[in-house]
């Protein structure tokens, strides 16, 4: 049995809920035995970076100094703003130990950072550590006639330097994990955009422009939904989309799922326990296309063979 030590955020608590409740579901159905951090404080996000340098080191660094006390080698965290604020601290401090004593003296009472806890999000978790012959072994639901865009926000890859995993422009690793559960990954240009993150409340606007961006290309690919890893993508997406329509005078029509939630479905676990209900945008169209595999046209037959026999050669 693997374990893991797990950051929840405020988010996860509250209104991402669902994301928390998929991820203990999953992980458990994966034999991950999740320590939830205790006593745990917010990271900062995402006011604290904006206000004051030692506090949006600090905040974090309490969290990664409490992480050291257990005996787990990996802290895995859901939400993307969480996961990027404490990666940016453990980097920071790790590349520079003067700073690291400056930070921790606010902090001391708690004891002294060492760095032995890797950072990982829960995307990176699932797709390094857990792997997807694992993911793929648990199936028992195939998502097979789904086709999903893949959205990773702008954090959970960027910047390269500090997240160290997947492309920073073009990732594919939840495009992997959704096609072994079954499901096919759309081509998505937009899989990095921003889709105005905490904007939300402050510049609708600007989520409103954002966001319809990704849903017009979202569904330009052909997806049925998109699937997230980031508690603000999904709220943004889905909150935000009726009134993205409004203001575009365009139906997308997009549910927005959690990566975890789709993992939970396709492992055969009850859909009244995945809190779809939660959702503004209704998931049952979507989750409709499960089973409707469509033929294959002929020409891409022929492409396909063509393609294997040019591999033969080489």
């Amino acid at each position: 049995m693997k374990k893991l030590t797990y950051f929840p955020g405020c988010s996860a608590h509250g209104t991402s809920e669902e994301f928390d409740k998929t991820v203990k579901m999953v992980m458990n159905a994966l034999d991950v035995q999740m320590e939830e951090l205790p006593d745990w404080n917010c990271c900062g996000a995402t006011s604290a970076h904006t206000m004051s340098e030692t506090l949006a080191y600090a905040l974090p660094l309490r969290n990664l100094i409490l992480a050291e006390r257990l005996n787990n080698n990996i802290m895995a965290i859901p939400c993307a703003s969480c996961y990027q604020r404490m990666k940016v601290t453990k980097v920071h401090m790790d590349d520079n130990p003067g700073l690291a004593h400056k930070i921790n003296s606010t902090v001391v009472e708690e004891g002294t950072y060492e760095g032995k806890v890797a950072i990982k999000s829960m995307l990176q978790y699932c797709y390094e550590d857990i792997g997807l012959e694992a993911i793929k072994a648990k199936v028992t639901n195939s998502l097979a006639g789904m086709k999903l865009a893949c959205y990773y926000g702008c954090l959970l890859t960027r910047p390269k330097a500090i997240t160290q995993f997947d492309s920073p422009e073009y990732p594919i690793s939840m495009d992997h994990i959704v096609e072994a559960l079954g499901a096919k990954a759309t081509e998505f240009d937009y899989k990095t955009e921003c889709c105005g993150a905490s904007f939300s409340i402050s510049d609708t606007e600007v989520v409103i422009n954002l966001s319809g961006q990704v849903l017009a290309m979202a569904k330009e690919s052909g997806a049925h939904a998109i699937v997230v890893a980031c508690p603000l993508c999904q709220s943004n997406l889905d909150m935000r989309q009726p009134d993205i329509e409004k203001h575009t005078g365009k139906k997308y029509d997009l549910p927005i799922f959690y990566l975890t939630q789709l993992m939970a479905l396709a492992f055969g676990m009850p859909k009244e326990e995945m809190m779809f209900d939660k959702h503004i945008i209704p998931v049952d169209g979507a989750l409709a296309n499960i089973g409707k595999i469509e033929p294959v046209p002929e020409k891409s037959k022929k492409t396909k063979k063509a393609v294997e026999a040019e591999s033969e050669v080489e």
